[in-house]
């Protein structure tokens, strides 16, 4: 797994305000998941980097001059390969999340100071975690000068190699060093790359097919994943053993079982939902078959009334009859 750092350079406050407007989804952005967007989180800094740009480049004028086409903010993305933060359970996950984060605002600390940070916001919404940083390129003088932290290439290649160390608590580590015209290894690894492999799709699909889980082992994943993914991994290394290929395709088994198993949490989410679901519904037809049966009830209740009713008009009637009067007949 490799830590990851990239930079930006922005000259103009125009060009911060359009990144303010992507970092808090003001603008539609196509690869983020509108859903997941509240999870999203300002780790450290100020939501309004652009109007804070702005705001320190006027007291900085005051006292010094800035170039027409000086950098006036570096914007900087840190991430890291994907399995970093997809590997384990749930609560493991938020723990390393969490402490990767914290370590990111130290590393932006020591190397910019921290009034020279403007924004550190941290985006969950996308395939993969990354922080979108912000600074003002302040040197050890004092001076705008961006040049200082990312002139050359080889100020680059220091950038990537510090960001590595200090991530190596994490077991993240940095990437190839070098290019293709300076290192002979890299031109190798290169020409190598570039070769077609001897092994046939059909090999690699039988290589990292997944087998049929049983019942308990969809239940609980986690030992049926740990077989798995060793009995691919054995099969992936025999399959490319000697290749520069080899490295390359574990990763890819591996992101297979952990699609496979974020598709099972995916299952289980929906199972869960579904009974939450299924208990609302059916507690709202027992609800309605009580309101039903007490209206039969009522009903049963009412014909008896009525019924009641009937008979004391028609003992009213009779009683009635008894007590009028009968009329006189007259003698002739």
């Amino acid at each position: 797994m490799h830590s990851i750092i990239r930079t930006k350079k922005h000259k103009s406050i125009a060009s911060l305000k359009t990144r303010e407007n992507h970092t808090y989804r003001r603008i539609d952005t196509p690869n983020a998941d509108p859903e997941k967007s509240k999870k999203n989180k300002l780790l450290f800094g100020q939501t309004d980097y652009a109007t804070g740009l702005e705001n320190f480049l006027d007291d900085y004028k005051k006292e010094k001059h800035i170039r027409k086409d000086g950098v006036l903010a570096v914007e900087y993305l840190l991430t890291a390969s994907p399995e970093f933060f997809d590997t384990g359970p749930k609560n493991e996950r938020d723990d390393r999340l969490k402490k990767w984060c914290d370590s990111q605002i130290d590393f932006m600390k020591k190397k910019h100071g921290e009034k020279n940070i403007l924004c550190m916001y941290l985006h969950l919404d996308e395939k993969t975690p990354h922080i979108e940083t912000f600074v003002v390129p302040i040197d050890s003088k004092g001076k705008l000068n961006c040049k200082y932290f990312l002139g050359g290439k080889n100020k680059l290649r220091e950038l990537q190699t510090d960001y590595a160390l200090h991530n190596a608590s994490f077991d993240l580590k940095r990437g190839l060093t070098g290019s293709k015209a300076t290192h002979v290894q890299v031109q190798k690894f290169y020409e190598q790359i570039k070769s077609k492999s001897k092994v046939t799709n059909d090999d690699l699909m039988k290589a990292v097919k997944i087998e049929t889980p049983s019942i308990s082992e969809r239940l609980d994943p986690t030992v049926f994943l740990a077989v798995q993914q060793k009995k691919i991994f054995e099969r992936i290394t025999k399959l490319f053993a000697g290749t520069v290929y080899e490295n390359k395709l574990i990763a890819q088994a591996k992101k297979i079982l952990w699609d496979w198993k974020r598709s099972e949490d995916d299952a289980r989410k929906v199972k869960y939902k579904l009974e939450i679901e299924k208990e609302v519904l059916q507690e709202k037809i027992n609800r309605q078959v009580k309101s039903i049966l007490m209206l039969d009830s009522l009903k049963t209740e009412n014909k008896d009334l009525q019924k009641h009713v009937n008979n004391i008009e028609v003992e009213n009637q009779l009683l009635k009859n008894k007590l009028s009067p009968k009329p006189k007949t007259l003698d002739i």
